[in-house]
């Protein structure tokens, strides 16, 4: 598919997306010199696009952040492994142990606000958020359209981390269950050596997980390449289309694979200046990788990331027959779109695909941009179009992204 011309009033060059997602997939971990290089290409396309341009540097230390995971995760194992010691043993003393690791490993899991404080000095690494905007003189509302330039690579691979994850969970819910039957039934009615090696699992995933480390391998083709060249061919062609009072911000944060600092950086430098509209914000983020589009609609214990955007998704890829997938945030992964909702900001991520060879490749050095495809990226592309120009038209009591 070498353009997109049909069902829409757009046409987007799906040619001119791969070309720039292959010219952007080279390894660009926040600040390095292929972080440099991707924020120099985001900035002179943003400018050729006719947006005023700015580039908002900033510096920050992830390495208290990191020291903090692994201690919470070193501690939460240890008391998970020792609530599994001690079922048969003390039972008050192992719903103490676990409700201990629960609320400190709850908080990790959904990545709580109070938790960005960590990420707030200035530190060694050096990067750049970059924005584009089509002004106006009195915009009535604000759309923001972002996706991370940064990549990584890590020493676990995403479906052995995803994987460990998921372990660590089940198997601290399965020693919850135990300790509750054995409190309702006066006793254990498990074999005594369940419950530790239930706890051993769990315990031994967390440690695992503590060990993991970021670098400088990976490509990043469809995390987040494709993406990005999915925003600057809109930053080309969306803006003559929009409301004349409505102003769209075009955002590639950096430092998005470092705990998502360049979105808070931003959002806390410049969401003063966006108060009293409504202000509604679109982030992508793994677009085209190959299967149907997703929209990342509910993060933590299942709140709703954007509630008038996801219906606005839902009605556009209905009207454009794009198939959809609404889903859940895995646990322990982070988007852009968190910080946003932090601050009550409606922020909906769009992504694509199912598992497969993209998605094991991600956040290794197999993130090739061969891994794109480009019928993904043009249903990304109109989809999000589709969105913004709906949100743009939406009556005032639909903007529930007023800030």
């Amino acid at each position: 598919m070498d353009r997109l011309v049909s069902a829409f009033p757009i046409a987007f060059d799906v040619r001119r997306i791969l070309s720039d997602a292959r010219a952007l997939a080279f390894p660009r971990y926040p600040g390095t010199e292929g972080d440099t290089r991707a924020i120099e290409f985001v900035e002179g396309a943003l400018r050729d696009a006719g947006l005023a341009v700015e580039r908002q540097e900033f510096s920050y230390d992830i390495r208290p952040a990191f020291r903090a995971l692994r201690a919470l995760l070193v501690s939460v194992a240890a008391l998970v492994g020792l609530a599994g010691a001690l079922v048969e043993r003390s039972l008050a003393g192992s719903a103490l142990a676990l409700g201990i690791a629960l609320a400190a490993g709850g908080v990790f899991l959904v990545w709580a606000p109070g938790l960005e404080r960590i990420y707030r000095g200035d530190g060694p690494t050096r990067t750049a958020n970059v924005v584009g905007r089509r002004q106006v003189s009195e915009p009535r509302m604000t759309l923001v359209l972002l996706a991370h330039h940064d990549s990584k690579s890590q020493s676990l691979s995403l479906p052995f981390r995803g994987g460990l994850t998921l372990l660590a969970i089940l198997a601290t819910l399965s020693l919850v269950g135990m300790l509750a039957a054995t409190a309702v039934r006066g006793g254990s009615p498990f074999p005594p050596w369940l419950a530790p090696t239930t706890s051993g699992a769990a315990a031994a995933a967390l440690l695992v997980l503590s060990t993991l480390r970021s670098g400088n391998r990976s490509p990043g083709g469809v995390d987040n390449a494709g993406s990005v060249a999915i925003v600057l061919e809109l930053a080309r062609r969306l803006p003559a289309e929009m409301p004349d009072d409505v102003e769209v911000i075009f955002f590639s944060p950096g430092a998005e694979e470092d705990h998502m600092v360049g979105a808070m950086r931003w959002l806390d430098g410049n969401l003063e200046e966006l108060q009293g509209r409504p202000l509604f914000a679109i982030n992508l983020d793994g677009a085209g990788i190959p299967g149907r589009v997703v929209l990342l609609e509910r993060y933590g214990w299942g709140r709703l990331f954007a509630p008038s955007l996801s219906r606005a998704a839902r009605r556009a890829a209905r009207r454009l027959g794009i198939p959809v997938r609404g889903v859940l945030l895995p646990p322990a992964m982070g988007v852009d779109a968190i910080p946003f909702a932090h601050r009550g900001v409606e922020c909906l991520t769009l992504a694509s695909g199912s598992l497969g060879r993209a998605v094991l490749a991600v956040h290794s050095a197999r993130d090739l941009a061969e891994n794109l495809d480009p019928e993904a990226l043009g249903e990304v592309t109109r989809l999000t179009a589709a969105v913004a120009l709906e949100v743009a038209s939406l009556p005032h009591d639909e903007r529930a992204g007023a800030t």
